[in-house]
C-alpha cells in the first residue's frame, strides 16, 4: 500500500495556513447585527425581525434606535425594524399582522397600505424608520410633496405625528384620502350595515355611474384643494342618485375604492391565467378589505392608537402651500424620471372618475416634454422641488428623498449624485445617501437611493 499522505505542506504553505487560521479566529461564528446596532446594551432583550437583513435596513434600524434608545417604551411603540424591545413585542410586530394582499414579511401592504394597487408605492416599514430618525412626534408636521397613494401619511398618522401630503394627480388624492379615512372607520357599524347580499346592487350602482361620470368630465386645477372637499364634490355633483349615495361619506367612498381596485385587477389580469370577471374581483376585494378593516380596527383599539391629524392637498411640489420653516421632516419619492408613465398606469382610474388627463400630463413632473427634452425638464423640476423642500423645512430638519436610477436610451441616469451636489448649493448643511438594491423590480431600475438632506 502506498504510504504517501493525502495532504502534505511545504514550509511556505504551512506558514500561509497558520495565517489563515489566525484570521478565522477573529471572525464571529455567527454575525449578529444587534452587536453593531445596540453596542453595549443587553442583546438578549432585543430582536430584529427575521427578514431584516439588507444593509440599508440595518442602517435604518440603528438610526431609529439611536433616536429613541433613552426611551425604550416609546421605542417599542414606534420602531419599524425591531420585533422585540426590552423583552416585549413591538407595536409594528402587531400592526404588520393585519396583512394585506401581496404582503412580504413586515415591509409593506399591512393595514390599509394595500388598498388600491398603485404602481409607485414605497415600503411603509422603511418610511416609519425614517420618521423615527427624523424624531417627529405629536404636533410636528411630516410632509410628502410627491404623495402618491399616501404611504408616508399612513405611517405618520399611526405613529402619532401630523402630516400633509401634496399630489398633482386628483385620482390619487382621492385614493389616499380614502385609505387614511379607513384607519378611523367604525368597522362594527360598517360591517353590520353592508351585507354580502347588498354587493350585487352596489356593484351595479358603480357600473351604471360610469356614463354619468363621463358626461361631466373634470379638468381640476392643482391649486391646493383639500382632497376631502374634492371627494364631497365628486359625490354631490358627479355621482347619480341611488341608495349608495345615501351612505356616510367614508363608507360610500370606501366602496368606491373597492370598485376601483376591482377595475384595476380586471384591467391588468384579464388576459392572464389569473383573469376573473369584473364582478368577481369586486366581491373578492370586498371580503379582503373587510378582513383588513376588522384587523385594523381591533389592533388600533388594543394598542390604544388614535390616528393623528392628516391633510391631503391637490397641488404641486414646485409650489408647496406651507410657510417657511414650518415642517419637522420631509419624506417623499419623486417620479423616477421617465421610468413610469404615471398617467397611463392609472388611466382606467382617471377615465372612470371622468378626470381630463391632458392638463395633468402637461403638469406632472417626469412627463413634461418629449424625448431628450423630458430629461432636461425633469432636472429643472427636481431642482425647484428641492428648493421648496428646503424653504419649508425647520432649521436642522431632514428631507428624505427616495429615488431610483433609470436607463434613458443606453445611459443610466444618476440623479442621486446630482442631488448630493445640489444640496450645499441650495443650503443644506449635510447630505448622505444609502443604496437600496431593487430585488425583482423593473428591469430598468437596479437601485433606489435614500438621500438624507439636513437643513
Amino acid at each position: 500500500m502506498d504510504s504517501t499522505p493525502l495532504f502534505s505542506f511545504v514550509p511556505s504553505e504551512l506558514s500561509e495556513n497558520k495565517k489563515r487560521s489566525a484570521l478565522t479566529n477573529t471572525l464571529e461564528k455567527q454575525v449578529n447585527p444587534l452587536s453593531w446596532i445596540l453596542e453595549d446594551n443587553n442583546k438578549e432583550a432585543f430582536a430584529l425581525f427575521e427578514d431584516t437583513g439588507q444593509i440599508y435596513e440595518l442602517q435604518l434600524a440603528k438610526m431609529e434606535y439611536e433616536t429613541f434608545k433613552r426611551s425604550l417604551n416609546l421605542f417599542k411603540k414606534r420602531t419599524a425594524y425591531f420585533k422585540i424591545v426590552n423583552g416585549e413585542l413591538s407595536h409594528h410586530a402587531l400592526l404588520a399582522q393585519v396583512k394585506g394582499k401581496g404582503q412580504i414579511g413586515h415591509t409593506n401592504q399591512y393595514l390599509t397600505h394595500w388598498f388600491y394597487p398603485y404602481k409607485g408605492k414605497f415600503h411603509g416599514q422603511m418610511i416609519k424608520a425614517i420618521i423615527n430618525f427624523i424624531g417627529a412626534s405629536d404636533n410636528d408636521v411630516v410632509l410628502d410633496p410627491f404623495m402618491g397613494s399616501g404611504t408616508t401619511l399612513i405611517e405618520a398618522t399611526i405613529i402619532g405625528t401630523q402630516s400633509v401630503g401634496i399630489e398633482i394627480n386628483p385620482a390619487l388624492c382621492i385614493v389616499a384620502q380614502i385609505k387614511l379615512d379607513a384607519l378611523n372607520l367604525d368597522y362594527p357599524a360598517f360591517a353590520q350595515t353592508i351585507k354580502t347580499k347588498d354587493l350585487p346592487h352596489i356593484f351595479q350602482y358603480f357600473q351604471q355611474a360610469r356614463k354619468h361620470l363621463n358626461k361631466k368630465r373634470w379638468q381640476i386645477e392643482a391649486q391646493n384643494q383639500d382632497a376631502k372637499t374634492i371627494l364631497k364634490t365628486l359625490w354631490e355633483e358627479h355621482f347619480p342618485e341611488g341608495f349608495v349615495k345615501d351612505y356616510p361619506l367614508e363608507w360610500k367612498s370606501l366602496l368606491l375604492l373597492i370598485y376601483l381596485h376591482a377595475l384595476s385587477d380586471y384591467t391588468y389580469l384579464k388576459n392572464t391565467n389569473k383573469a376573473k370577471s369584473f364582478e368577481t374581483f369586486f366581491y373578492l376585494n370586498f371580503n379582503d378589505y373587510l378582513r383588513t378593516l376588522k384587523g385594523t380596527y381591533e389592533t388600533l383599539k388594543a394598542l390604544h392608537i388614535q390616528p393623528k391629524n392628516y391633510k391631503v392637498l391637490l397641488g404641486s411640489a414646485l409650489n408647496i402651500p406651507l410657510k417657511a420653516n414650518s415642517v419637522k421632516g420631509i419624506i417623499t419619492s419623486p417620479p423616477y424620471s421617465i421610468a413610469l408613465d404615471y398617467v397611463r398606469n392609472d388611466l382606467h382610474l382617471l377615465n372612470y372618475l371622468g378626470i381630463d388627463t391632458a392638463k395633468l400630463r402637461s403638469e406632472m413632473v417626469g412627463l413634461k416634454g418629449s424625448k431628450a427634452e423630458k430629461l432636461k425638464k425633469y432636472e429643472e423640476d427636481m431642482w425647484k422641488s428641492i428648493q421648496e423642500m428646503y424653504r419649508v423645512l425647520k432649521p436642522e430638519g431632514w428631507a428624505a428623498i427616495v429615488l431610483g436610477d433609470v436607463v434613458v436610451g443606453n445611459k443610466r441616469t444618476n440623479f442621486c449624485e446630482k442631488m448630493l451636489q445640489w444640496a450645499p448649493q441650495i443650503g443644506f448643511v449635510d447630505a448622505y445617501a444609502m443604496k437600496r438594491p431593487i430585488l425583482g423590480g423593473f428591469a430598468r431600475l437596479r437601485y433606489e437611493y435614500i438621500l438624507l438632506l439636513q437643513k
